[in-house]
């Protein structure tokens, strides 16, 4: 059976009906999955026990049958460690399993959202395999059947016989040893992007004894956890160059370029775009690549394991306030500080607002799924419109991103949708779960008293009070944009914009884009493809500093094509009716004047720094 997105590899014969019923488009149900099951695969914690019976907890919540969905199988002759859509191939080392049977793996993600995998006192410290790729907790369902024959605990033998737990012991060897697999990209590469593509035993299946080194390494070394909210450290990966199979895994892996393969060895190229997320760790399929703790990361508020603020109690951050980028990451910490509220918040607290959040992106809108699904009241204060960062994306941007999972929602693909896809899918969210979304509220104060928030806003020349137990902020950390400091001609001030919206209002004129980043770059792209433009590019710099590798391979093939002109050392020091003066340093010293009737300008933003401070968080 053919499905529209790759399935896990025990549900490769199901049609969309089985978990969705007739509407395929819908959300799959939790029922459905007691169908085949049974209705008897209760958790036999305590804690989990109580989750489900409040319906926090459902066969869902751990088991994904889309991206997301892991396990092992041991098959005839071989192990298969798979992913949707995707395989990696073991050697197999026990012959007793009997062919066929699954063992599934749950991500460490999945526990995070309550545990914490980074201390030791967490009880799920126990639980997660070496790298972090996996939580091993298979005695989760244990029923009255049979009686494990170690630890006197009891399994349901209609299914799973007494071997089962020898299949335990295999699949945690494997999964300690294995990276996480993934579906292969649409563009298609030769290596995948978390280890799928090792698939046919290119790597791991070739030698047992490849196994067997890193499970006796795993086994010595400390156990490496998925933090909940990364250490105020700069991390950067340090490859061994002895080691190293140069494979690409880690390169297709890291979202922002930090890695190339050079002669044949993995080589750290842009450390300063390093953002500190361990996947390019967990793929890496001989550990010759680990994630090391180095510089301070400067200019960050200060939070803890919860992302409450040190500096003030009861306001929490959340999304690339905290350093950590990436929609999935933004939505897991909105995600995350919701459940520390829920937890911690005392009963006489509640009642009007119990959570004000700040920022209507990708963090605070999970916040606000997450409030409905616990209960608390909650209001959204945004000063532009819902996601109004993913707005400012150029006309049919690319947006690659993997499956997210959202409170409420469910799983949301966006794996290569466009702006407007996303956009409209946000949109849909909020007026489907009736989020309260003030739009055009800029907030301007936060304060505490009593144990309790204030948030001033202003709304069309009005001020807007808002009062709550707690407060999420989740507003970025661009902040507002940096302005151009030049000499503006009265008149010329309306060709000047600060985002690419549509870069085909753009055909036909000469315009000049102010930066370098990726930002600049994109839109210098998207505007030189127009018919009939001319684009020009002032950078302060003397080359290029930023920038992900595909961009500036795009770019450069334009320079050579002349669709493009780039001028370094040049800053834009007045903008007139004859177009723009560019002041040049170094060997390029002097003025010069580029005609412009359109002018760019993407150079950053200002941290809300201000709004922090106000609010009481110290500056570092």
């Amino acid at each position: 059976m053919s499905t529209p997105r790759p399935i896990a590899r025990p549900h490769a014969k199901l049609g969309c009906a089985s978990c969705h019923g007739e509407a395929t488009n819908a959300p799959p149900s939790a029922a459905a999955c007691k169908t085949c099951h049974g209705p008897t695969h209760v958790s036999t914690r305590a804690g989990h026990k109580k989750m489900a019976a409040k319906g926090d907890m459902t066969c869902l919540t751990c088991h994904k049958q889309h991206a997301g969905a892991q396990g092992i199988t041991f098959d005839d002759g071989k192990v298969v460690r798979w992913g949707a859509g995707a395989e990696l191939i073991v050697p197999r080392q026990n012959g007793t399993i009997a062919n066929g049977t699954s063992v599934p793996l749950i991500s460490p993600s999945v526990c995070t959202q309550c545990h914490d995998t980074t201390k030791a006192s967490d009880p799920v410290s126990a639980c997660v395999a070496a790298k972090g790729n996996a939580s091993l907790c298979f005695d989760e369902h244990v029923r009255v059947r049979e009686t494990h024959p170690t630890t006197g605990k009891e399994v349901c033998a209609k299914q799973h016989d007494a071997a089962r737990f020898v299949a335990w012991d295999a699949a945690a060897d494997v999964a300690a040893t294995t990276p996480w697999v993934k579906a292969p990209k649409k563009e298609g590469t030769p290596w995948l992007p978390a280890g799928g593509g090792l698939a046919g035993a290119l790597v791991l299946g070739t030698a047992s004894t490849l196994i067997e080194r890193r499970r006796r390494r795993a086994a010595d070394a400390p156990q490496a956890r998925q933090p909940a909210v990364p250490a105020a450290v700069k991390k950067l990966p340090v490859i061994n160059p002895a080691t190293c199979l140069g494979c690409y895994a880690c390169v297709d892996a890291c979202p922002f370029d930090v890695l190339t393969i050079e002669k044949y060895v993995a080589v750290v190229v842009r450390p300063e775009e390093c953002c500190g997320v361990v996947l390019c760790e967990q793929v890496c399929p001989n550990g010759s690549l680990q994630v090391v703790e180095g510089e301070p990361i400067l200019d960050r508020p200060a939070v803890d394991d919860e992302l409450e603020s040190k500096d003030v109690p009861g306001l929490f951050l959340a999304g690339d306030l905290t350093g950590l980028p990436l929609i999935k990451n933004a939505i897991h910490q909105g995600v995350r500080a919701v459940d520390r509220i829920a937890a911690t918040l005392p009963r006489r607290e509640r009642g009007g607002t119990d959570i004000i959040v700040i920022g209507a992106g990708p963090a605070g809108l999970s916040a606000a799924l997450r409030a409905k699904e616990k209960g608390l009241s909650c209001v959204v204060v945004e000063q532009a419109t819902v996601a109004a960062s993913i707005k400012s994306f150029p006309r049919d941007k690319i947006v690659h991103d993997p499956p997210l999972d959202l409170p409420v929602e469910g799983e949301l693909w966006l794996e290569q949708s466009t702006k407007e896809e996303l956009l409209a899918q946000w949109t849909r969210i909020v007026r489907a779960r009736a989020l309260d979304v003030r739009e055009f509220h800029r907030v301007v104060d936060i304060s505490k008293a009593n144990d309790r928030f204030r948030v001033t806003a202003e709304h069309e020349g009005t001020t807007a009070t808002f009062d709550g137990a707690r407060v999420i902020l989740a507003i970025g950390r661009r902040g507002t944009p940096r302005r151009l400091e030049a000499q503006i001609e009265p008149g010329t001030e309306n060709r000047i914009s600060y985002a690419l919206a549509d870069a085909r209002s753009f055909e036909g004129k000469r315009v000049l884009v102010v930066g370098l980043g990726d930002s600049a770059i994109e839109a210098a792209i998207a505007i030189a493809r127009q018919p009939n433009t001319t684009v020009t590019i002032s950078y302060r710099g003397p080359t290029f500093a930023r920038g992900k590798a595909k961009n500036i391979r795009q770019l450069e093939a334009l320079i050579a094509e002349k669709k493009v002109k780039l001028l370094f050392e040049t800053v834009p020091v007045s903008l007139t009716k004859a177009g723009a003066v560019l002041e040049g340093s170094g060997p390029h010293r002097g003025r010069r004047t580029v005609p412009a009737d359109a002018v760019i300008v993407l150079i950053g933003g200002v941290p809300s720094w201000d709004l922090l401070v106000r609010a009481g968080i110290k500056r570092p």
